[in-house]
C-alpha cells in the first residue's frame, strides 16, 4: 500500500513538473522528435537506396543472339547449359519469330526500321537467349562461359547491359548519406541531452524549497530523483508518438512522390516502416527512454550532492 502511495506521488510530481515548465518541456519534445526523425530519415534513405540498387540490378542482363541458321537442338542445349550454372538466376529462350515480335515492339515508333523489315522476304533474326545472373558480379563469368567452343560458332553477337557504374553510384550515395545522417543524429542527441539536463535543473530550481523540506523529513534520494526521471521518460514517449505520426505521413508522401523514379514500382518506404514498426519502436523508444532517464537521474543527483 505504501509503495502504491509513493508511486502516485512520484507520477503526480512528474506531471506537475511538466506543467510548471511547459515551454521548456515543449522545446525538449521538439528536439527529441527531431533526433528521432533524423534516425528514421536515415533508415528510410537506406531503404530507398537499397531498393534503387535492386531496381537497377534487375535491369542488368546478357542477351545472346544466335545465328539464323543455328541448329535448334544446339540452341536449346545452350539454354539448358547456361540455366544450369549456379550463377544464373533465369534464362529465357525466344524463338526467331518471338525475337522478331519483340524487335518490332521495341521499334514501334521507328517507321524506318519497320519499313525495312517489311521489305525483307523472311525473318532476319535468329533465336535469342536472355540471361539474368543472381548477382551483378557474376556477369563477367557468364560472358566467359559463352565463349565455350561448343556454342561460340552459333552465336552471332552478345550484349551485356552493364549498370555497374550506376549501382556503384547508388551505393556511394547511400554510404555518404549514412555518414551525414550519423553526424546529424549525434548532433541532435547531444542537443537533446543538454536540453533534458537543463529542463531537470530548472525543475529542481523551481522546487528547491520543497526538495529541501523533503530531505529534512528524511525523503530518500530515490524518491527525490524519481519524478524527474519519470518526467524525462514521459517527454520521450510524447516525442516518440509525434515522430511516429511524422514518419507515417512522410513515408506515405515519399512513396507517392518517388513512383516515377522507380518506374511505377513501390519505393517500399511505407511497407518497410509498417512491417518493422514494433522493432523500431522497441529500439528507438527504448534507447531514447534510457538516454533521457539516465540524463535526468544524473542531473538530479548532481543537485542532491550539493
Amino acid at each position: 500500500m505504501k509503495a502504491i502511495s509513493q508511486s502516485r506521488r512520484i507520477f503526480r510530481t512528474a506531471f506537475q513538473n511538466i506543467f510548471r515548465n511547459v515551454w521548456l518541456c515543449i522545446a525538449t519534445v521538439m528536439v527529441l522528435s527531431l533526433a528521432l526523425a533524423s534516425v528514421n530519415l536515415l533508415v528510410g534513405l537506406n531503404v530507398l537506396m537499397r531498393n534503387a540498387a535492386k531496381t537497377v540490378e534487375d535491369k542488368v542482363d546478357v542477351t545472346v543472339f544466335f545465328k539464323k541458321d543455328a541448329n535448334s537442338a544446339l540452341v536449346t542445349q545452350a539454354k539448358f547449359f547456361i540455366e544450369g550454372l549456379p550463377q544464373v538466376k533465369q534464362a529465357d529462350l525466344l524463338s526467331s519469330d518471338e525475337a522478331l515480335k519483340v524487335f518490332r515492339a521495341r521499334h514501334a515508333n521507328d517507321p524506318g526500321i519497320l519499313a525495312a523489315l517489311d521489305e525483307l522476304d523472311d525473318n532476319p533474326l535468329g533465336a535469342t537467349l536472355r540471361i539474368k545472373a543472381r548477382k551483378t558480379a557474376d556477369y563477367p563469368f557468364i560472358m566467359e562461359t559463352l565463349k565455350n567452343p561448343q556454342f561460340a560458332d552459333s552465336i552471332e553477337s552478345k550484349t551485356y547491359d552493364d549498370h555497374a557504374d550506376t549501382i556503384a553510384n547508388v551505393q556511394r550515395v547511400a554510404s555518404n548519406t549514412q555518414n551525414f545522417g550519423s553526424i546529424l543524429i549525434a548532433v541532435f542527441a547531444l542537443i537533446g541531452i543538454l536540453i533534458v539536463y537543463n529542463t531537470v535543473r530548472v525543475a529542481i530550481y523551481t522546487q528547491r524549497e520543497e526538495i529541501g523540506i523533503m530531505r529534512l523529513v528524511g525523503a530518500s534520494s530515490f524518491f527525490v530523483r524519481a519524478p524527474f526521471v519519470i518526467q524525462g521518460v514521459l517527454l520521450a514517449i510524447i516525442s516518440l508518438l509525434i515522430t511516429g505520426v511524422m514518419v507515417w505521413y512522410g513515408a506515405k508522401w515519399a512513396d507517392q512522390s518517388l513512383l516515377n523514379l522507380y518506374n511505377g514500382a513501390d519505393p517500399g518506404l511505407r511497407s518497410f516502416f509498417s512491417s518493422n514498426a514494433a522493432l523500431l519502436i522497441l529500439i528507438e523508444g527504448g534507447s531514447l527512454a534510457l538516454l533521457v532517464g539516465a540524463t535526468s537521474w544524473l542531473a538530479a543527483g548532481k543537485y542532491l550532492k550539493k
